[in-house]
């Protein structure tokens, strides 16, 4: 008799957790919830074991996940999430992954073509037990597609949503960039733009309800190889991180969880340096064994650096340097870190390198190849999304 995966595994699995769960009575909703959470812990200890990748390959009008052993990258189908709730004809994006909860995003839009808000659906959605939340919309975002960080606490349970919206309002202290000429008296003068107040506010699911933490020193950068171009992030050591510049100096926008702010320049490398030897526009945040990493791909070799502290205070710590087998017309599209690998993603394959052995290796993708792809650390769990 073969045995099952369960009938092999002795320890928690989801699948029994799940069983162990359905089985308890309902004599108290807050009794019920206290062992829901205390199971979902000792699942979710037993699955951080052996961490996986989630992958969404491609986006479409259903969003189907994948699972995948960054050894074989072999895909699974892990689950197929299509809220009811979701905007009819817009395709989910998924942003974020951490504990077995990932957060997803999809467009709003207005059949008043004169507004000049946008916005974006936010989902927290656990695709083991095929939960899904869809947080109450934030402040309408004027004419600025919102940019979102997700950040996670000590407690596995709860989890922050950070939206960085425009409010419209004119800020009359500041000056805008250039927007032409104008003539008076025979004389020409520069016409300014005003600029605009950019706020923040935090979804906690605590409270269930977003609160404004103010404004924002900078803005996350948009970047054209993402669907929604401003939710690129990580969030690693209690902070989430955006990329704002990779012009030097090179900015990162920083928040915590208790909403404070930080800008920090990107590594700085030596003068004289060709351009393409410095911080390129292929520069990717990573979360490098649980540190601030920044890995930054040139046209031969790629650096690997670490954002630490020595005791007194934070710095970039270079870290290696290493060939890679990326030509240059190969454009990457994901990454992201498991363990002691680098994973890439272009059109049609996965490159992983090893940081032990030093070593790349090349695996082919789906037959259907990757479109607007997404590739995030994934540990199985049942934890709810309230």
């Amino acid at each position: 008799m073969v045995k099952t995966r369960a009938q092999r595994i002795k320890r928690m699995s989801v699948v029994d957790a799940l069983c162990i769960r359905s089985q308890i009575s309902v004599k108290s909703a807050r009794y019920c919830k206290t062992v829901s959470k205390h199971l979902a812990k000792l699942q979710l200890a037993e699955s951080g074991k052996n961490s996986s990748l989630v992958v969404c390959p491609s986006m479409g009008k259903t969003m189907k996940l994948y699972s995948m052993d960054a050894k074989r990258c072999k895909l699974s189908l892990l689950s197929t999430i299509d809220p009811s709730q979701r905007t009819p004809e817009v395709f989910m994006y998924m942003i974020s992954s951490y504990n077995g909860i990932i957060c997803c995003v999809n467009m709003i839009y207005d059949e008043d073509v004169e507004n000049k808000f946008c916005d974006l659906q936010i989902w927290i959605c656990n695709p083991i037990t095929k939960e899904t939340l869809l947080l109450p919309q934030g402040t309408p975002s004027f004419e600025f597609e919102p940019s979102i960080g997700v950040a996670y606490g000590s407690d596995v349970s709860d989890y922050k949503v950070y939206r960085i919206f425009c409010t419209g309002k004119i800020i009359p202290e500041e000056r805008g960039p250039a927007e032409g000429f104008y003539v008076q008296e025979g004389r020409f003068f520069t016409k300014y733009g005003h600029s605009l107040a950019y706020e923040c506010e935090v979804y906690s699911s605590s409270t269930g309800s977003w609160k404004n933490i103010g404004t924002v020193p900078c803005l996350p950068m948009s970047c054209s190889l993402r669907p929604y171009r401003r939710t690129g992030h990580i969030f690693v050591g209690g902070k989430v991180y955006w990329l704002v510049s990779l012009d030097a100096p090179g900015k990162i926008l920083s928040v915590d969880l208790e909403g404070k702010f930080e800008v920090i320049n990107l590594p700085a490398y030596a003068d004289g340096l060709r351009e393409d030897e410095q911080i390129t526009e292929a520069s990717h945040l990573i979360n490098l064994k649980g540190s601030l990493g920044l890995l930054v791909l040139h046209p031969e070799n790629m650096d690997v650096w670490v954002w630490k502290h020595d005791g007194e205070r934070y710095s970039w710590v270079f870290q290696f340097k290493d060939v890679v087998p990326i030509k240059d017309d190969e454009l990457i599209l994901a990454v992201t870190a498991l363990d002691n690998k680098i994973i890439c993603v272009n059109e049609t394959h996965w490159r992983i390198y090893d940081m032990e052995t030093e070593k790349w290796k090349r695996r082919k993708s789906p037959r259907t190849g990757f479109r607007n792809p997404v590739v995030l650390p994934f540990t199985e769990s049942v934890l709810p999304c309230k």
